[in-house]
């Protein structure tokens, strides 16, 4: 059944140009068609891309993500500073991120150098790559099919539907948008590649080259094109019809440079992440139980996709599905899988779209399991464009003869067209910040497996005015998984800023359980201990703590307060020095050590004069911002005799420390304020705290 389509001669016997509708036909004015017979594959280009990127606007007034944004762009030195030769050399030697995607790295250089750190142009980078990923998708099977409406209904299907929301509008998974852009490129090149092996003197190779390529440079963006080869394969069968002038040895050697790529390409990926341990979350899982996960997972995304309700960032994994259900989605995945070979020739796109979605889907279906979740919304940013394929043709085939087909398309099409924008347009509003999308993922995913996002919950919390709330999300994520480390410790942590000391270690003691070789959990713990004057086991656990991180300066800082407080303070003092020289420019260690040089309480110990200088240093390389360095600067003072400037200096920190809302460190401050104003030095108590008035991890 051939689509509707509009006749494109205007020649002088075609006096009224006619749009073709099925039986219908309806004259379009000369004016109107000349400019459509020589534009109309720009203008359909440019009216997509601005849908496109209308729809996904909203995006822009989204902020960077903690989770991941944070570890992959503001906080990554060698990505934030912008493109330098250094950022550039790093960027493709470096496996530190449990990936290798260079040009995912570049991409995101590129964006600092040019925006800086403004949320908003990074997401319009990723929101231009997309429009003009769903254009590519458009002219790509246009090329390939001659299908132009059908192509364009792919394009409007992928380019706006809300499972695409996660790869667009989360800032970390540009590596999702930048791969398909060469993929597309890829196929577009093998497209004319093919066409060029019809002609006598075909420019093959270098379209070859040039699929060849575009492959590479996908390779560097993403891991996942490593299943590009298959569907190359796929597409010599339906459309490109080439397996009949090659036939299948010679297909099969063609693709051999590609599958090299892919599998040079797979090593290193896995080898970043099992140098990372990446894949250790659910090793102890039986491949059984992940491949019915794996069958559940493809018919569950086919389900979000005819009925996005309830997307979530992250889906938890159960462990074991009920072996009725592995049964139900395997018999559907298989006899979906047997219609679509026995169909072949008769509807030969089946095949194409449907082992498309199932073969570029592997490396990200569980197998080889990454992380404790059971699926995830990115992942479908490739592997839905084949079933989308499947279903447009299909359903143009189905509705081959029906008499009024062009006006219930158009109306079925513009109502899916309306659902799409204004579902994906409401899931963008979740991603506006770390607290609306974690709640989100905490209510649509309420189960007993459901610990991962309580405990995303909880972390968000602790940065923000609401970190008392954390302490329930830690909870509820220690209730429902009480092995997984993280948990304990972030439990532990909430528990102790409310002084409940011994619950507060406990947690921390099951996580040392669950991971003994974790410096943090060492120093935390630690830290508790001293805090209650069991100072002998608040020691030990530092040291333990050292012993693991043995280049974590702040761990060896501790260590040498609880040992300075136990009668060994020229000692400790001894080993502050070491490391301020080391570190010269390091204001925490400089405002650690001209805190205990000005408040410790025996005098053989402490040094005014030198305390001075050093918090003098600190407050300038921080320029004064910081509360903790000005409260020490203003107790240096007072130690000196220089009360005037004490309490000076104490009423600066007062003031910020009231701006900032730090409430401990100002009762603290307006305490030792009374002490100066009556010319009296600041000491510590027993016990005192460790170092300086700074929070610890």
């Amino acid at each position: 059944m051939k689509e509707p389509k509009l006749v494109e001669s205007c020649s002088p016997e075609v006096r009224t140009p006619i749009l073709h509708l099925g039986s219908a036909a309806v004259p379009i004015p000369n004016f109107l068609s000349d400019f459509w017979c020589k534009k109309k594959t720009t203008l359909i280009c440019l009216l997509l891309f601005g849908f496109v990127v209308w729809v996904f606007w909203p995006s822009l007034r989204c902020g960077f993500l903690f989770w991941d944004d944070t570890a992959d762009v503001t906080s990554e030195p060698h990505v934030n500073s912008g493109l330098s030769l250094g950022n550039i050399t790093w960027a493709f030697f470096t496996l530190e991120h449990c990936n290798w995607y260079p040009l995912n790295w570049l991409s995101h250089m590129l964006d600092c150098k040019v925006y800086g750190l403004e949320p908003w142009g990074h997401h319009l980078t990723s929101v231009l790559i997309h429009a003009l990923n769903s254009v590519l998708v458009f002219v790509t099977f246009r090329k390939m099919t001659g299908a132009a409406w059908r192509s364009l209904a792919v394009a409007l299907l992928f380019g706006l539907h809300p499972l695409r929301v996660q790869s667009v509008t989360w800032i970390c998974e540009r590596k999702d948008v930048l791969s398909l852009f060469f993929w597309m490129l890829t196929l577009l090149a093998y497209a004319q590649y093919a066409q060029e092996c019809k002609k006598e003197n075909g420019k093959v190779i270098k379209f070859y080259s040039l699929a060849l390529l575009f492959f590479s440079l996908g390779l560097m963006s993403k891991a996942m094109l490593v299943t590009l080869p298959f569907i190359l394969l796929l597409f010599d069968y339906w459309p490109l019809e080439l397996y009949r002038k090659k036939g299948g040895a010679r297909m099969l050697m063609e693709k051999l440079p590609f599958l090299v790529l892919a599998t040079a390409d797979s090593w290193i990926t896995l080898k970043a992440q099992q140098t990372a341990g990446i894949t250790d979350e659910m090793k102890s899982l039986p491949m059984g139980d992940k491949i019915g996960n794996a069958l559940i997972s493809y018919v569950r995304y086919l389900g979000k996709f005819f009925w996005p309700e309830n997307l979530s960032v992250y889906y938890p994994h159960p462990g074991h599905w009920p072996l009725f259900k592995v049964i139900c989605a395997g018999l559907f995945v298989l006899g979906v899988s047997v219609m679509a070979v026995g169909l072949r020739r008769r509807m030969p796109y089946m095949l194409v779209g449907w082992f498309w979605y199932l073969g570029t889907l592997v490396p990200v279906i569980g197998l080889v399991q990454l992380l404790s979740q059971s699926m995830a919304d990115r992942y479908t940013y490739i592997p839905m464009i084949g079933f989308t394929l499947l279903l447009v043709w299909f359903v143009a085939d189905l509705t081959g003869q029906w008499r009024y087909k062009p006006v219930m398309m158009l109306v079925i099409g513009t109502s899916m067209i309306i659902a799409c924008v204004v579902r994906t347009r409401y899931e963008i509003s979740f991603f506006k910040d770390d607290i609306t999308l974690w709640r989100r993922a905490v209510a649509v995913t309420k189960n007993e497996y459901n610990w991962c996002p309580h405990y995303a919950l909880g972390t968000v919390l602790c940065a923000t005015p609401q970190r008392d709330d954390a302490l329930n999300e830690f909870q509820e994520s220690v209730r429902i998984n009480p092995n997984y480390a993280k948990s304990q410790l972030f439990l532990g942590n909430a528990l102790e800023r409310k002084n409940h000391f011994d619950e507060a270690i406990f947690h921390y003691q099951r996580a040392l359980e669950l991971n003994p070789d974790w410096g943090v959990a060492w120093y935390n713990c630690g830290f508790v201990f001293f805090e209650k004057g069991e100072v002998d086991k608040a020691i030990g656990h530092l040291k333990r703590a050292v012993q693991y991180e043995p280049n974590n300066t702040n761990f060896h800082n501790a260590l040498a307060a609880a040992l300075g407080f136990e009668q060994q303070g020229l000692e400790a003092n001894i080993g502050l020095r070491e490391f301020v020289k080391q570190n010269p420019d390091r204001p925490d260690l400089l405002n650690n050590l001209a805190w205990r040089l000005a408040t410790y309480p025996d005098p053989k110990i402490r040094n005014g004069a030198e305390a001075v200088q050093l918090a003098e240093r600190a407050c300038q390389l921080t320029h004064y911002q910081i509360t903790a360095t000005v409260v020490t600067l203003a107790a240096a003072y007072a130690e000196a005799g220089r009360f005037e400037e004490a309490v000076t200096n104490a009423q600066l920190a007062s003031s910020m420390a009231l701006k900032s809302g730090e409430e401990v460190l100002l009762q603290k401050n307006e305490m030792m304020l009374g002490l100066f104003r009556t010319h009296q030095p600041y000491y510590e108590g027993v016990p005192p705290q460790f170092s300086s008035p700074s929070n610890h991890q």
